[in-house]
């Protein structure tokens, strides 16, 4: 499990290692994972980390790994079941939140991702998936960002099914290589 985590995080950082010429991000994220349309679950919590890197335009890249985990539910004539959790390493896109710049930044994000779900008593899954949403992000100085967002997370399952959940997070990303 520790080797598989290491090549997680070594493939996080390569995309970043063409754009080291210029500044790059390093953030956390934090907040609520709200499932959707699953009775089955509570809203819990997910944690994640990502790197910020420019691409043309006013494109940025950021290839992230979450740590999530719904909450436990009451289910009505079944009692209570636990809560799965979710993790994912993929990466998003975003338009806006220009890297390293002081100020309001609104963004639009996509991504793309593998999400690994598991629950007591059920199998481990690995499905693709994919995201998108919106957010803001508040230059406070050229080097530390605060960022506000919110995101759909639509997960294949089943024949033509999907599983899908929302997160809101609040994060922080700190920027190297300023000139």
């Amino acid at each position: 499990m520790k080797s598989f985590i290491a090549i997680i995080i070594i493939a996080l950082f390569l995309p970043a290692v063409p754009a080291l010429a210029e500044p790059v991000g390093f953030g956390v994220s934090g907040g609520a994972l709200v499932p959707v349309s699953q009775e089955d679950q509570s809203t819990g919590s997910i944690f994640g980390i990502k790197i910020r890197a420019n691409l043309p335009g006013p494109l940025v890249a950021e290839p992230n790994i979450q740590f999530g985990s719904f909450g436990n539910a009451d289910i009505t004539g079944i009692g209570s079941r636990d809560g799965a959790s979710l993790n994912s390493y993929g990466i998003d896109i975003t338009l806006g939140d220009a890297i390293a710049r002081v100020g309001f930044k609104p963004y639009f994000l996509l991504g793309g991702a593998v999400y690994n779900t598991k629950r007591d008593g059920d199998v481990t899954t690995n499905k693709s998936g994919w995201s998108f949403g919106a957010g803001a992000a508040l230059g406070i100085r050229e080097d530390l960002d605060i960022d506000f967002r919110g995101r759909l997370n639509i997960i294949s399952w089943e024949g033509s099914s999907s599983k899908k959940s929302f997160e809101v997070t609040v994060g922080a990303s700190y920027y190297v290589g300023l000139k």
